[in-house]
């Protein structure tokens, strides 16, 4: 079968990139691994694509995470975060570079323990049995607002000491941030606003009245002078409470999603509870919950054999590295017992997602009490008709079920 040849100019707004990526990917891993793209504001942005050099791109130092030390792209009208917010969002470890982003990660991770995540599997096994029993009641529906949606909301809420008053609130403004539609933009500007005023109210509570939660801990870290500003206390919070949702919220959702459509490998993990593990690393291998991430070259760089002038936006294509035939065998095919955690979904480098082993643990413990309090658990619609997450994210919008 012949391969059809990309387009000279490829478009991340068009239906490429959008309905049926993967096989978008797939050409381009052959055809042309490194190569620009138009952007949705309609500049041009390189792509890599290729695990190799995907895995080095994230952690080269020539390619920044600051996007303040960038000067193509202006920071509010591509966000949408309003200009006078914007360090309050983006002085986090995340968007970071050394030696500003060691100092904030070791000030986060001394209290974003495994200590504290295993001291938290209990609560959560208690919150999605929960769940999933007043999912039962109603005798079928949508997964992802029963689920994969409140159960990582109720956990970091908990983790952070987020009132449950404020959660509601808090869940419809970081889905819209997250989102970043254009065609949103004056809500999305609301939604930030609503998100600092919510943080900021919460750092001023804590303060007043700390208790045993991580949010307690950090505005203490703040406030006895140990080198984190207020910009980048709020930041922090903000970076967990909405990366920290989000993705697990598109892990949980594509995970049913595989496991249903691939009944095969679902009956493989409900005889067999050791491959539970292996097979939420498939899963974020397979789809990973957000695509692409972006980094600014601070000087003239080489990737893939292709040269890339100074002050450039590159795309670090991590679903197209997952499906890399160089890195994996039959990357197309999703199997539970591949048993390879060597995929680049939470990135690699000094920029390794922080709260991998959290989204692990909720993953696991989700999948786990799903599959056993639901045995013919199966979808209420053809797969055609589910409506997907982009702009990067990637996730079911619902995922209607139902059993027998």
């Amino acid at each position: 079968m012949n391969q059809p040849q990309l387009p000279e100019v490829l478009d991340l707004s068009s239906e490429l990139f959008h309905t049926d990526q993967y096989a978008t990917y797939r050409d381009i891993l052959e055809q042309r691994p490194v190569t620009k793209v138009r952007f949705y504001d309609g500049s041009f942005v390189w792509l890599v694509n290729r695990y190799e050099d995907v895995r080095a791109a994230l952690s080269d130092p020539r390619l920044s995470n600051d996007p303040t030390k960038q000067s193509d792209i202006d920071l509010s009208a591509a966000t949408g975060i309003p200009a006078d917010l914007i360090e309050y969002f983006q002085r986090n470890m995340f968007r970071s570079d050394e030696p500003d982003h060691g100092r904030l990660r070791k000030l986060v991770s001394r209290e974003f323990t495994m200590r504290r995540i295993n001291a938290l599997r209990p609560r959560i096994q208690e919150i999605a049995e929960d769940l999933l029993e007043k999912f039962a009641a109603t005798g079928g529906g949508d997964l992802v607002s029963a689920l994969a949606r409140p159960l990582p909301l109720t956990v970091m809420c908990e983790l952070l000491g987020v009132p449950e008053e404020d959660r509601a609130d808090f869940q419809t403004w970081s889905q819209h941030v997250v989102e970043s539609d254009p065609a949103f933009a004056e809500r999305n500007a609301v939604s930030y606003r609503s998100l600092f005023e919510c943080v900021r109210s919460l750092v001023r509570r804590r303060r007043e009245e700390p208790g045993d939660d991580l949010l307690s801990a950090l505005v203490d870290l703040r406030d006895s002078g140990d080198r984190l500003s207020e910009a980048e206390l709020i930041s922090t919070v903000f970076l967990l409470l909405v990366a920290g949702i989000e993705t697990t919220v598109n892990v949980l959702g594509t995970g049913a999603f595989l496991l249903l459509t691939h009944p095969d490998q679902l009956a493989r993990l409900r005889t067999d509870d050791a491959l539970t593990g292996p097979a939420v690393e498939e899963i974020l291998r397979y789809m990973a919950p957000i695509e692409m991430t972006s980094r600014h070259t601070l000087e003239p760089v080489e990737i893939g054999g292709v040269s890339i002038d100074a002050q450039s936006t590159v795309l670090i294509n991590l679903a197209a590295a997952n499906r890399d035939p160089a890195r994996f065998e039959d990357p197309q095919s999703f199997r539970v017992d591949r048993n390879d955690g060597s995929h680049l979904t939470f990135g690699h480098g000094i920029h390794y997602c922080l709260g991998a082993a959290l989204a692990r643990a909720e993953a696991e413990i989700a999948f786990d009490v799903l599959l056993k309090r639901f045995p013919t658990l199966e979808l209420a619609v053809p797969d055609s008709e589910l409506t997907w997450r982009h702009v990067f994210m990637r996730g079911p919008v619902e995922l209607p079920v139902s059993w027998r």
